[in-house]
């Protein structure tokens, strides 16, 4: 939002809406200080959207008035702009908040990603603000997940996860204020250099001359600030209500830290990712290709650290929506002032990328001495395939489709031939041909436009049709998708005397 003409004057610049998201994105967390859920109320598409998605209650009590509803505690936003974001939130990227860190400082995550999101090209977001307190309690982590009795037929008992799950068009979801919950409250920094003959010079009266290092800050507060969930039950809250519920949707997790004597840093936590390789191997195993681990964080100089999901789903949401869902974002430029942190070594990224499949942020050097920000790859810790496809097959076998951008496209698949049926349920009947022919011409198109492999549409798809009952009919769908990066541009570029190479995608 601009302020004009000493304040008497104020513009809240909002995008011109699509009709429909190429890829819809919701995030859940955080947003301290002041509401103003009548900013909300003039955004009558908003309420409309809202409304479809099943929250006709929620905005009809928004309407009335209602106190409770007024917060905006587990209701999804759908927002097309981050004006809209920080009119309806105004301190939500400056406020306080509960939980305080050394590395991390008292500041929320949401408010940092909604940017990041909209400035790497995402259209549509869906912004659910979850409760830090419950009662004068620390609600914690726990307040992301779904709670116990969930109905998703009934609003009123949707919470955090599930408050979104119920939106159909619903591609990705992020939470980075979990992950901000998930850093330990004193997990050090880098030990700051400190000189020990600081040269004399003179001070004004009222000069704090106390070293400002990080492991000096609010040491009351951080005696009471909750411990990190371990990574096992966070992920079990996740992904049992995703693949029972919502099996096209994909979650951005980052990975814990933990901190290194030896290397003098934070670092990627070992113990979590050990209990990750568990998981997998667990019965559950499977359902890891519903989340995509990414790491590290990001430090910039207005920022102590942050979450990047915010920066992925943007660069997501905008390459599905110039070159369609099954596009993988691997080493295309990411926008953002920050840098990794903390910093890893190649062979720490490659080895991350191996085991247990995580997508690394680097920084690409390229012509001269720029260096940009990019995604090494969309890894996945297991295959996006259902197990039976992969079960008992020879290691590395099916390494191809740990691609995220594989599971984007199978989800998009579902989410469409979804809306498909529903759309011809009341039109055709069990004889009529045009639901065959409808399909025929939608994988044709899609393999057309590169998301299917094949010298010929036949090898691209197979569609067998049955009727295994009176009035019934059945369609069985064979398709092999396309790797997410099938042709790799290499430029190498001679900068006074050196040769540099920046790879690409696109």
């Amino acid at each position: 939002m601009e302020r004009l003409v000493g304040a008497r004057i104020a513009l809240t610049p909002r995008p011109l809406r699509r009709r429909e998201a190429a890829l819809e994105v919701a995030m859940l967390g955080h947003c301290p200080g002041r509401v103003r859920p009548e900013r909300l109320l003039a955004l009558g598409g908003a309420l409309d959207e809202m409304r479809r998605a099943g929250f006709g209650g929620a905005v009809d009590r928004l309407r009335n008035g209602d106190a409770e509803a007024a917060s905006l505690f587990h209701l999804p936003l759908p927002l097309h702009g981050s004006a809209e974001f920080h009119d309806i939130f105004p301190d939500a990227a400056s406020a306080d908040t509960a939980y305080v860190t050394l590395l991390a400082g008292r500041q929320a995550w949401l408010a940092q990603a909604v940017d990041d999101f909209f400035a790497n090209g995402g259209e549509k977001l869906w912004v659910v603000r979850i409760p830090e307190a419950v009662d004068g309690v620390s609600a914690g982590q726990h307040e992301f997940l779904a709670a116990a009795g969930t109905r998703l037929h009934d609003e009123t008992t949707l919470r955090g996860l599930a408050s979104v799950l119920v939106i159909p068009a619903l591609a990705v979801v992020a939470l980075p204020d979990l992950e901000r919950l998930q850093i330990p409250p004193r997990l050090p920094d880098v030990p700051r250099v400190r000189l020990e003959n600081p040269d004399p010079r003179f001070l004004p009266c009222g000069t704090e001359t106390d070293d400002d290092h990080r492991e000096r800050r609010y040491p009351s507060e951080l005696n009471a600030m909750p411990e990190p969930l371990p990574v096992e039950q966070l992920l079990r809250g996740i992904l049992q209500y995703i693949g029972r519920h919502r099996p096209d949707v994909q979650c951005l997790l980052t990975l814990p830290l933990s901190y290194s004597g030896a290397a003098g840093s934070p670092v990627v936590a070992r113990r979590g990712l050990e209990r990750i390789k568990a998981v997998r191997s667990s019965a559950s195993g499977h359902l890891l290709r519903h989340v995509q681990f990414l790491f590290p964080y990001l430090r910039g100089p207005g920022f102590a650290l942050r979450s990047p999901v915010g920066i992925i789903a943007g660069k997501q949401a905008a390459v599905a929506r110039f070159r369609g869902p099954w596009h993988s974002i691997g080493a295309q430029p990411l926008l953002s002032d920050g840098l990794p942190y903390p910093p890893l070594a190649l062979g720490e990224a490659l080895a991350l990328r191996e085991e247990p499949g995580v997508g690394v942020l680097v920084l690409r050097t390229g012509p001269g001495t720029s260096s940009r920000l990019s995604l090494d790859d969309e890894r996945l810790a297991v295959p996006a395939l259902p197990p039976a496809d992969y079960a008992g097959a020879e290691a590395g076998r099916f390494d191809g489709f740990r691609a995220a951008a594989i599971m984007r496209f199978l989800g998009f698949l579902r989410r469409r031939l979804q809306a498909l049926g529903e759309q011809l349920v009341f039109d055709v009947g069990a004889g009529d041909p045009r639901p065959r022919l409808l399909l025929e011409r939608f994988f044709r198109r899609l393999y057309e436009q590169g998301a299917l492999r094949g010298r010929l549409p036949e090898e691209a798809f197979q569609i067998r049709q049955s009727e295994p009952a009176e009035g019934v009919l059945r369609f069985d769908i064979q398709v092999a998708p396309a790797f997410p990066i099938d042709r790799l541009f290499l430029t190498f570029v001679n900068a006074d005397g050196e040769w540099q190479m920046e790879v690409s995608n696109a």
